[in-house]
């Protein structure tokens, strides 16, 4: 029988490549994961030292589609500095809304900024939603849909964030980038990988590009 579900650590393979992936992150329906290299014999992300003076961005698709289409080998758990490293606890999404875009300029208030997300529809989003970690890499976007360089961004207790304070300050750093046009609708934060061992983050539409892409090529949502 096959497995029924996706866990930290779980080694799969995909149908079209023999090389082995490991689970990193599970959240959401969405997954990330690192690949067997076997000109190192090892897994890409395993030299963590490295890692963690790298931009690093995960591999990424959706549970369904490895649950659907890949073979579970094992159960590889990771060790607690790979935990550590790359917090599989943080949610892969800590907010959106596909009712209201970026805005232009920097809200003052964060009570600015929900004022005008519960004035468009955006009423059931849980901004006291905690998301446990000190510092996150914010990563904007440009005028044309381009990713721009990343922004750390701190906490203001210096234990974690509140899924409101994070949109407050991810407005103030995608205000920056923004010009006339707009390249995406709505607005949300969507897990990426690490920069220099802090978990990343970009900025997008109401839906990641991984769900965007799946649309494309269907014709219609995710499963």
């Amino acid at each position: 029988m096959g497995v029924t579900r996706v866990s930290v650590g779980d080694v799969f393979r995909w149908p079209h490549d023999d090389r082995p992936i490991r689970v990193l992150v599970s959240d959401d329906g969405v997954f990330m994961y690192d690949a067997w290299w076997p000109h190192l014999d090892a897994w890409g992300l395993a030299g963590l030292q490295e890692v963690r003076r790298q931009r690093v961005g995960y591999y990424v698709s959706t549970v369904a589609a490895l649950l659907e289409k890949a073979t579970f080998l094992r159960s590889e758990p990771l060790t607690d500095a790979e935990v550590a490293l790359h917090r599989p606890d943080l949610p892969f999404c800590p907010v959106r809304c596909a009712a209201v875009d970026w805005p232009s300029s920097a809200p003052e208030t964060q009570d600015q900024l929900f004022s005008s997300l519960e004035a468009a529809g955006c009423a059931d989003v849980d901004l006291a939603a905690t998301v446990s970690v000190a510092k996150i890499v914010l990563l904007p976007f440009g005028p044309q849909g381009g990713r721009k360089a990343g922004v750390r961004v701190a906490a203001d207790d210096g234990v974690a964030f509140s899924a409101g304070e994070l949109l407050w300050k991810a407005a103030a750093v995608q205000a920056s980038c923004l010009g006339s046009a707009m390249p995406t609708r709505g607005l949300g934060i969507y897990r990426s990988g690490l920069q220099r061992g802090v978990a990343s983050y970009y900025l997008w539409g109401g839906e990641s590009k991984l769900h965007a892409e799946i649309a494309s090529v269907s014709g219609r949502g995710p499963d």
